[in-house]
Order: structure tokens, then sequence, then C-alpha cells
């Protein structure tokens, strides 16, 4: 089978830049296409992994459903945020790799999230050692590219966040309302976060080097809303994590037109 990075390859030997960077073993552009959905099929959902079921704990998604072309998914009160979950669906993924969604993210009868730190968007984690019945802190690993509404209520926003050992780092960053592309490329310990409005190039939002993160990891949708609606739990991520709230303010819903997998994009036309 050929290798997708061998011209890449080549052509930093040639150039000396080898040395410079870390790759890890990728998996065909054959495989990744396999992960791809187009959200024609109700039944392609049956292919994806829900994190809450895989590690024991309460499903936080209010609503989730194929329709109309797209995915929808509307999450209850929740945040992704140090030990805090939130909805999950992801795949597994080994090696490098680009996944790109094309999504919305709006509110019930808005063309925006009406609740506050209301975001959606693409995911990379890191599983972790233990689930609900023998959880412990600390075992956090994950970085994401998110849209949608933060702290300013109809001010849209892309949240960049990487989280090492439950502690996270987030930065905000202007948007625009309406449908956005949304990558995430890895190419070794380098993960490179871009987003594109329709007709126009990608852009670079971030790049984050997590060396900690293994080669294979958890890629896909999260969603999250209404985080101050669980502010009597902030100071116990167990008892957040192990209750669904449905008293609060959620208003988040994501149309999902489709997530592609495909071989990494080692080099990015968009300067970081």
């Amino acid at each position: 089978m050929t290798d997708p990075i061998r011209p890449l390859r080549r052509a930093l030997v040639a150039g000396g830049l080898l040395s410079l960077m870390v790759f890890s073993v990728p998996g065909s552009a054959q495989d990744q296409a396999g992960l791809s959905d187009e959200f024609s099929d109700p039944g392609s959902l049956s292919r994806w992994i829900p994190y809450h079921v895989a590690e024991g704990w309460p499903d936080h998604m209010k609503r989730m459903e194929v329709k109309g072309g797209n995915l929808e998914l509307e999450p209850w009160t929740s945040g992704w945020y140090a030990e805090f979950h939130a909805p999950f669906l992801y795949k597994k993924v080994a090696g490098d790799f680009s996944v790109t969604t094309r999504l919305q993210a709006r509110g019930k009868a808005s063309d925006l999230p009406g609740a506050t730190w209301s975001l959606t968007g693409l995911m990379v984690r890191q599983p972790p050692k233990t689930g609900k019945a023998d959880w412990k802190p600390g075992q956090e690993n994950w970085l994401f590219l998110t849209t949608g509404i933060a702290e300013e209520p109809g001010k849209p926003v892309f949240e960049t966040k990487t989280t090492v050992n439950s502690r996270s780092r987030l930065k905000l960053h202007p948007a625009r309302p309406g449908w956005v592309e949304l990558r995430i490329d890895r190419a070794g310990p380098t993960f490179t976060l871009l987003y594109r409005y329709p007709g126009e190039d990608w852009v670079t939002l971030e790049r984050f080097e997590r060396p900690d993160l293994p080669r294979e990891v958890q890629v896909g949708l999260n969603v999250y809303t209404d985080w101050y609606s669980a502010r009597e739990l902030h100071e116990d991520p167990l008892r957040f994590n192990s209750t669904v709230i449905k008293e609060g303010k959620p208003d988040l819903v994501t149309l999902v037109d489709y997530v592609r997998f495909g071989p990494a994009e080692m080099l990015s036309s968009a300067a970081p």
C-alpha cells in the first residue's frame, strides 16, 4: 500500500527539515475515509461511539437524530472543562489524520444559541484509564475546536481549548453565525486547528504540541451548553458528570452536515 505522506517526507528530507518534525505512523487514506459520515443514513449513528456508553456515565444528550441530511445534536446542561463532561461522539483514529466537519451552532428558536457557554465542534481525546465505576481525578487529556456562544450573549466565537491532566487552558476568537467548516490536523505531536467559511480560505487558529497523547485517540463531535445552570456542582466534578440536569436553560442545537476523515494535511497554506 502506498504511503500517503511519502512525497512530502522526501521533500522534507531534501530540504533538511525532516529532523525537525516527528511523524507517527499514519493510517491509510482509504481506512480513514471509511470513518467519514455524510449523515444521509440514520443507521450510520451506530458506527459512532458515545463516550458515556463506553465509560458508564449517564447520557447528557437531550436529542440526537439524523434529519434532512444533517445530524442534529441537542445537549442537556453540560460542559467540557477540566474534569467536567458533556456529550461526545467519537471514532477511534490511529496515527496522523485530518478531520473536517461542516456544522452550524444555533438556538432552538434563533440563529445563535441562547444560553452562554453553548459551543460545538471537533474534539480529540485520550481514553481515560477508568470510567464512572472507578473514576479518579486528573485523567482528562484532550483538545478541541468549537464554535458558538461563550460568556457574552449574542457574540459568536471560536473556542480553542487544551487540557492536560484535567487542567484546561482556553482561548476565545471572533466568529460569525451560520455554517462553518472546522478542521483538526494531526502530524505526530502537533495538532493544527483551522476554520473556513463558505467561499473563503482556511484560517489557522491554533497549534497545540501534545506529545503526551497516544497514537490512537478518540476523534469526533462534542456539544455543551448552559454551564451556569449547574453552578452548585462546579466544585464536585464526579457529581456533575453523574447528574443529568433537566431543569436548566440549555439552548444549543447543532446541525452537522458531515464529518470527513483523511490523511493528515502536513503543510497548511494558512499561517498560524
